[in-house]
């Protein structure tokens, strides 16, 4: 006897119990397992923002390292100069202890006898204020350099709290660094599953694809030597410069590094440019101010080319819109064009 049209077939009844089931399940299922995950993209744009942040955090260290060797030598300057004044001081307290001796034991001038062997009133007031302007003067001086002295201590005081203050800022930097740092393999942990997720997955559809995916890919040998263009500088300061930074190509980026084995972006152009005789400090912002401003349209082979709002990287410009820069952690020195979205400037050094 056929069913009623009403009562459902049992063909029906699983396919409605199926759907219920996954309907709950997509309920039920933790929110990490539903959720999509990022994508390479998303991871890329993430890792490239902490790197650009570990690149400015590295121009902050380099500034914070400069301020902390200024402090320290002004420090040095004003010890030095608090003891030249207690020197000066003993000394004259020195003598005026001989003098207000030699006064005791001779007596103090009789006012009627220097009034009676004055020609006049004037001879008079000039000789009784010989010897009071002799103390007043010995009284002044003293004085004078004990304010000295204590202004000296109150100096050697402040720098030594601003010291101190920069001793915490640098360790402040240190500890972001590494917590950005820690934020950067974990995002490279996550491009590197994502890589391994993508091998798998052409590893089921094809042979060759699972022989190129199970490959790992086998680093760019360095080059001994990269042979400068005939087009460069042929002779002066930036044909050196320029030389130098193509040497280099192919040495690794290390934090704080200004060669030979290894750079940092300002520790490449400082390395490059010190052998061409010309001094540059560590830091891209300093670099930036420590060079005279060139247009984009008059550059010209050894001029900086500096990037990012505030700076924090800078190259070494070699012609026809490309530079030499050591660029961030990972990478190289190598080649690269510097027609980037957040070009600040070039500067000339050495003029």
């Amino acid at each position: 006897m056929p069913h009623p049209s009403w009562v459902p077939s049992r063909y029906m009844t699983t396919r409605r119990l199926a759907a219920i089931f996954l309907l709950v399940a997509a309920f039920l299922l933790p929110a990490a397992l539903v959720q999509a995950a990022p994508s390479r993209a998303q991871i890329q744009t993430s890792l490239d923002r902490l790197e650009r942040e570990i690149g400015m955090l590295d121009e902050d260290y380099n500034e914070s390292r400069i301020s902390l060797a200024r402090l320290e030598s002004d420090i040095r300057s004003a010890k030095q100069n608090k003891a030249a004044a207690e020197a000066e001081l003993k000394q004259l307290r020195m003598v005026t202890s001989k003098r207000a001796v030699a006064v005791y034991k001779a007596g103090v001038p009789n006012v009627l006898e220097v009034l009676l062997t004055s020609d006049s009133m004037s001879d008079f007031e000039r000789r009784m204020g010989v010897a009071n302007k002799v103390g007043d003067w010995e009284y002044g001086m003293i004085t004078s350099l004990e304010m000295a002295q204590t202004r000296t201590e109150q100096r050697t005081q402040d720098l030594e709290s601003d010291l101190d203050d920069a001793k915490k800022i640098k360790e402040s930097i240190d500890q972001r660094r590494k917590g950005l740092q820690q934020k950067v393999a974990e995002q490279k942990r996550l491009l590197d599953e994502l890589a391994r997720q993508e091998a798998a997955a052409a590893a089921a559809r094809a042979r060759a694809s699972r022989e190129a995916a199970a490959a790992k890919p086998k680093p760019t040998p360095t080059p001994a030597r990269v042979q400068m263009p005939q087009s460069l500088p042929a002779s002066g300061s930036a044909r050196i410069a320029v030389q130098e930074a193509y040497d280099q190509i192919g040495k690794p980026y290390q934090w704080g590094a200004d060669g030979p084995e290894s750079f940092d972006c300002s520790g490449l152009t400082l390395y490059a440019w010190r052998k061409a005789g010309v001094s540059l400090p560590h830091s891209s912002r300093a670099q930036y101010s420590a060079t005279r401003r060139v247009a984009k349209e008059d550059l010209q082979p050894g001029d900086l080319v500096f990037f990012g709002s505030p700076i924090h990287h800078v190259g070494i410009y070699i012609g026809d819109g490309n530079m030499i820069n050591s660029p961030e952690s990972g990478k190289n020195v190598g080649i690269r064009s510097m027609n980037r979205s957040d070009y600040v400037g070039a500067g000339r050094p050495g003029v």
